[in-house]
Order: structure tokens, then C-alpha cells, then sequence
């Protein structure tokens, strides 16, 4: 533990690296053409901190012989904490000021695991895809500091126990390159098996942080030329890389190797050419407000996009937002990060840092109660309003005609264009509960390649209905249920999250998605044995499909639903396709918790991906035995697509049905879907 290499002094080029991460990142982010992979930033901050964090904890071994955990704790507090607060606080205000109280609770959520550090394991439960553009909650890019804290609770306690125990830095650098290793093939092995968990996963990011504090217990010095070979194979493999990775890129995994190894490059070519690039006092500039920054764009881009006038172009829009986000971050550095990291915030300057993280979590819960209380206050004022108005029109409260749901809707655009409030007795906590999956929750899951059997509707009948598709035909099972009860048919399910029931190649967030095609040999053999006298196939139109060079979107889910339904026709009495729903502008609990919205805002055209592919998909089934049906006339009207219907909302999300509306307009559906149904149905309008 005494080698001179190990000692480490003041690196100007480390605080370049930081500056070249945080640009990739913020570039990424920002949607600049070019940086789809600036999410590797994050790969390079993590290999950064290893080295840095490890150099620190071994120079203090050197000169006092032990390692102060005290102390280390203490000075991670004032460097991290402090910054994180105020955008935690701010973030949240800001959401509960100019945003819905749907996400202004899902916000405090995120904030709470963000403050504790477990922002990572919170989003690895979700499920959130980090490279989805909907949706996005302004505290995601905390995973990352979740992850290096900790790492910070464990590898500074193994190093003391290796300084106390007198281990050789040889003995170190084997414990750290088995560690490395091990994380590697987990990373590796979880990339492959459950690639969002993987994202966020410690332990599958622990190799970079390790790739990092094994260089520097190695502590190499190389000669100049050698330096100047590193430093130009890191920065072409680290640009490289860039370049050609993005959201499709299965990640980390071994793909992650490539940004890994070459910021380790960077680093080792010290005093190297390259490295004198990076010590410029630009990019220093950069790099000292690269924290700040990291905090405060991701946020800043996601909120602000939403207050930017229309008429802007993207570009202009990324500037202003990036501009606001390094202002931030320079107000941030100076008035935040360099009196607490410089000891001159009174009582926060010795042991005393420890106690910033409890005042952490507190302050940052008491924000989010009162943002929060801010939320529903604004909304409850907005329901009081709506008693008024109707008290004062007691016509528009009148039952659904559930055989001519059409009148209905139709009557609900005039309502909201008339300047309809929400229906004060739409309870929000009750439309979460109104998702399809609460009661049909049989179905495959992203990984799974099989359903369980199970029936809906009547279970005891004779006569088989299968269900077969996406989420977009599992959402019909509320009305196929009451349908097969009523008409004494047993409803089948086979669901898959995703996976439309055509032979149309699709991607999962932008990643291969093997166990689709598995789940669609596997359906296709269960309808081959079930003969069902009927098939209902539904399904999200065009969703995450990747078209082979040479062929459009359009062509290649054109191909792959006539394929499926030429197959699948003779296996079933007889073939339904029904057509996609419009996809909303904004999910159901944004827009009817947004202070001041009412029916109006919460109209939205007959749009989306789903309804461009409607009529693709209809010409498609021509020549085959299979019928389109099309329900857009149970939600719109004239091209346009009211929220809320009477007492009822019409989606739960953006995209899936309210499952209380597709019970309610059952009846009708069953019409559309004569001769499966319908043998005791009123006329039609």
C-alpha cells in the first residue's frame, strides 16, 4: 500500500472527462441528430468515480495507514447532497405548479426513492424503459447516483477491511478484478434475460465502477508513447461507440465494454496528448458544474417542453432548454456545491455532514406533502366549479343509452365543446383500478412465451372464443366476458404484452424481443387445438415494428397480417380483426386532474399510430376469410375523440380502454362482432 504510484495528484484532464460525459448525456437527452448514444456519458461518469472514489480511499490508506469511513461519508454528504436537494425540492414544486396531480403524485413517489438512493431499484420495479419518450418521470436520471451510492456503502468497506487486515495491493487487485469480473457476466446474463431490470441493476453496473478502482489500485505508468496510444484508441472507441449505439443496443452487458475500456484508456494516458485536450480550461468549466448539470437538464427538458410556445422549432426549443439548464447548474455550483464542499455552510463542516442526508429525506418529504396538498387543492377548487355548473345543467348528467353508445358520444363532443366541466364524481383513485389487467390478468408477460389456461365469459359453455393479440385485444376482455355470459360462450385469452398476434417483426423498447415469435407459434398451436368457433384478433397497429432494409413500416405490417390471418383462418370458425383505437395526446389521469382542465382540453382527434394502420390492416385481410371490425364510433365522433362520456371516462391510459366503458358499451360491440353475438340484440341505429 505504499507504492509511489499509487499516489494520485490533481487531474485537470479527469474534469475534461466529466465535461465530454455530461455533454453526451445532455445531447442525447436534448434529441441532438448524432447522439443517440450520449447515453454512454453515464458509462464514462461511472468509470470516473471508481477511479477517483478508489484513489482517494487508497492515497488516505498511504499516508495514515487506515481509512476514515467518518470522514469519506461525511465529504460524499457535502459533495452529493446538497445539489440533489434543491433539485428535488424544485423539481417537485414545479411539477405540482405546472403539471397534473396524477403526476404530481407519481412525482412525490419518485422523489422519495431518489432521496433514499434507491431511485434504480424503484424504477427496476416499474418496469420503465429508460429510452421511452412517454411518460418519463423528471427524477429517472437519478438511477444513476443510486447506483454509485451504492457502490459507495460496499467498496469503501471492503478496502478497509483490506487496509486493516495488511492484504497486498496484488491480493487488492485480484479481489477487485474477480468482483469486476463476476459483475460482468451478471451484467451480461441479465442483459440477456431481463434487459430493463438490467439497465438499472447495481449489481450489473458494478463492473464499471469496478473497471475504474481496479486502474487505480494498478496505478500504471506508461511511457509517453504508450500515452499517446491510449489516449487516441479511447477517444475513437468512446466516439465510435456513440455513434453507433442507441436505444436498440442491448445494454450494459458486454456492449458496455466499449465505453468502459475506453474511458479507462483516457485515464491511463495521462499527460498524453489527449489528455492535455481535455485539461483545456473550457472543458474544465464544464466539468466543475457537470454534477449540477446532470441534475438539472433531464428535468428542465422534460418540463420545460411542455411550456415552450408550439411554434417552435426543436432545435430551438433543445437550445432554450439546455441554456436554462447551464444557467441552473452555474447558480447551483457556486451557491450550493462549493460552500458545502469548501466547509463554509456553519454546522455542515465536519461530522456534522452526516446529518444531511436525514435532513435530505426530510425536507424533501415535506416538499412533496406540500406540493401534493398544492395539487389536490387546485383540483378540488376545480370540482367545486363543476357541482355548480351541473346543478345549473342537470340534461347533461342523462344515463348512456348502452345500444346507441354512438348518440352518445357524439352528444359528449357537443357537451365539451359547450365548455363541460369534469364530472365531479370521476373518482381518479378509482379510474387506476379500471385497467383491463385488475380483473383479466391472464396473460404473458414480456418474457414469457405461454399463458396459463384460463376462461372468461361462460366458463361451462360448448362454444369457444379466443382471444388472441397485444394488449390492445386483452382490453376487450371486459366486454368479450359479459358478451360470452350473456351469448353462452367461453372466452379464451391468449394475450401477450407487446406482441401483435401478426408475423410482423417487432423490437421491445427499441430491443430484440425473441420471446414474441415463440409466443406466436405457441398460440397459434393452442387456437389449432382449442378449433374455437370464433377469433377475435386485436392489436396495437404499427407498434415498435422494425422493418428489414428495403421495406417500409407499413409494408412490413401490411406482409405479416395477411401471412398471420391466411394461417390462422382455417383453424377457427371464424376470424374478427378489430381495429385499433385512437391513441391520446394525453394519458386519462393527466388530463382530467390538470388544474383548469375541463371536457374541452380533454378532447383529441382521431389520430395515432393505431388508426394510420387501421385501413393497412383492413386492405390487408382482403382475400381472406377474416372480417374487419371497426368500434372508433364508440369513442368518436366526426374525427374527434371526447374523454369522458356522461359519468364515464373512455381510456385508463393514452391507448387502452377504460374496462367500466368496454362493460358498458358491450352490448353494442356484440353487434358489431353478428353473428358471434347478438342473437337477442335491439336494432342497431
Amino acid at each position: 500500500m505504499t507504492s509511489a504510484r499509487l499516489k494520485v495528484a490533481w487531474r485537470a484532464d479527469v474534469q475534461g472527462l466529466r465535461a465530454v460525459a455530461v455533454a453526451l448525456v445532455v445531447a442525447d437527452h436534448a434529441g441532438l441528430t448524432g447522439f443517440a448514444g450520449g447515453f454512454l456519458g453515464v458509462d464514462v461518469f461511472f468509470v470516473v468515480s471508481g477511479f477517483l472514489i478508489t484513489t482517494l480511499l487508497v492515497r488516505e490508506a498511504r499516508r495514515t495507514g487506515g481509512i476514515s469511513l467518518r470522514d469519506f461519508y461525511a465529504r460524499r454528504a457535502r459533495r452529493i447532497l446538497p445539489a440533489a436537494t434543491v433539485v428535488l425540492v424544485v423539481t417537485v414544486l414545479a411539477v405540482a405548479t405546472l403539471q397534473s396531480l396524477h403526476r404530481t403524485e407519481t412525482a412525490t413517489v419518485d422523489a422519495l426513492w431518489a432521496a433514499f438512493f434507491l431511485a434504480n431499484v424503484h424504477f427496476a420495479h416499474e418496469g420503465t424503459d429508460y429510452f421511452a419518450a412517454d411518460l418519463a418521470s423528471p427524477f429517472q436520471h437519478f438511477w444513476s447516483l443510486a447506483v454509485e451510492e451504492q457502490f459507495y456503502l460496499v467498496w469503501p468497506l471492503l478496502l478497509v477491511f483490506m487496509v486493516h487486515r495488511g492484504v497486498r495491493r496484488s491480493v487488492m487487485l485480484w479481489v477487485t478484478g474477480l468482483l469486476t469480473v463476476s459483475s460482468l457476466a451478471w451484467s451480461i446474463h441479465l442483459t440477456q434475460t431481463m434487459p430493463a431490470a438490467a439497465y438499472f441493476s447495481s449489481p450489473a453496473r458494478a463492473f464499471e465502477l469496478g473497471c475504474g478502482a481496479f486502474l487505480a489500485l494498478w496505478g500504471p505508468r506508461f511511457p509517453h508513447g504508450a500515452r499517446v496510444l491510449l489516449g487516441i484508441t479511447g477517444a475513437t472507441v468512446l466516439g465510435w461507440a456513440c455513434v453507433t449505439m442507441d436505444a436498440t443496443t442491448p445494454f450494459p452487458g458486454y456492449q458496455a465494454l466499449f465505453p468502459v475500456l475506453a474511458t479507462v484508456a483516457l485515464l491511463a494516458s495521462a499527460k498524453g496528448p489527449v489528455a492535455k485536450l481535455l485539461a483545456l480550461r473550457p472543458l474544465g468549466r464544464l466539468g466543475d458544474i457537470s454534477y449540477s448539470l446532470y441534475l438539472w437538464h433531464w428535468p428542465v427538458l422534460l418540463i420545460g417542453a411542455e411550456q415552450v410556445p408550439e411554434e417552435w422549432a426543436a432545435w430551438q426549443e433543445a437550445t432554450a432548454l439546455v441554456a436554462v439548464s447551464v444557467l441552473l447548474s452555474v447558480v447551483t455550483y457556486l451557491l450550493v456545491e462549493r460552500p458545502f464542499q469548501e466547509r463554509r455552510v456553519p454546522v455542515f463542516r465536519g461530522s456534522w455532514s452526516l446529518a444531511l442526508w436525514p435532513a435530505t429525506l426530510g425536507v424533501v418529504a415535506v416538499a412533496s406533502l406540500g406540493a401534493a396538498a398544492h395539487a389536490e387543492s387546485l383540483l378540488q377548487r376545480d370540482r367545486e366549479i363543476a357541482y355548480d355548473w351541473y346543478e345549473r345543467h342537470p340534461a347533461a348528467q342523462q344515463p348512456v343509452d348502452v345500444f346507441r353508445p354512438e348518440k352518445a358520444v357524439t352528444e359528449a363532443v357537443a357537451l365539451a365543446r359547450e365548455g363541460a366541466p369534469i364530472p365531479p364524481t370521476i373518482d381518479l383513485a378509482e379510474l387506476g383500478k379500471q385497467a383491463w389487467r385488475t380483473d383479466y390478468s391472464c396473460l404473458a408477460s414480456f418474457e414469457d412465451t405461454a399463458v396459463p389456461d384460463c376462461a372468461y365469459g361462460d366458463t361451462t359453455a360448448t362454444r369457444t372464443l379466443v382471444v388472441n393479440g397485444d394488449s390492445h385485444a386483452g382490453m376487450w376482455l371486459p366486454a368479450l366476458d359479459v358478451l360470452g355470459q350473456r351469448e353462452h360462450f367461453k372466452v379464451v385469452p391468449l394475450v401477450k404484452s407487446s406482441c401483435a398476434p401478426f408475423d410482423v417483426p417487432q423490437t421491445l423498447g427499441g430491443k430484440a424481443f425473441p420471446s414474441c415469435p415463440a409466443f406466436r407459434v405457441w398460440a397459434r398451436d393452442r387456437i389449432a387445438a382449442l378449433k374455437p368457433d370464433a377469433l377475435v384478433l386485436g392489436y396495437r397497429g404499427l407498434y415498435q415494428v422494425r422493418a428489414p432494409d428495403g421495406t417500409t413500416e407499413e409494408q412490413t405490417w401490411s406482409a405479416g397480417v395477411a401471412r398471420a390471418v391466411r394461417s390462422l383462418a382455417p383453424l377457427a370458425g371464424q376470424v374478427l380483426v378489430v381495429a385499433d383505437v385512437p391513441l391520446r395526446p394525453v394519458p386519462a389521469p393527466d388530463c382530467l386532474s390538470t388544474p383548469g382542465a375541463d371536457q374541452a382540453t380533454c378532447l383529441a382527434p382521431a389520430t395515432g399510430s393505431g388508426v394510420t394502420s387501421n385501413p393497412i390492416t383492413r386492405a390487408a385481410l382482403q382475400g381472406t376469410t377474416a372480417r374487419f371490425v371497426d368500434p372508433t364510433a364508440l369513442f368518436c365522433s366526426a374525427g374527434v375523440c371526447p374523454l369522458v362520456v356522461g359519468d364515464h371516462v373512455l381510456y385508463y391510459d393514452d391507448d387502452h380502454i377504460n374496462s367500466e366503458w368496454a362493460k358498458e358499451i358491450a352490448p353494442r360491440f356484440g353487434e358489431l362482432l353478428a353473428p358471434v353475438f347478438g342473437s337477442d340484440r335491439q336494432p342497431a341505429p
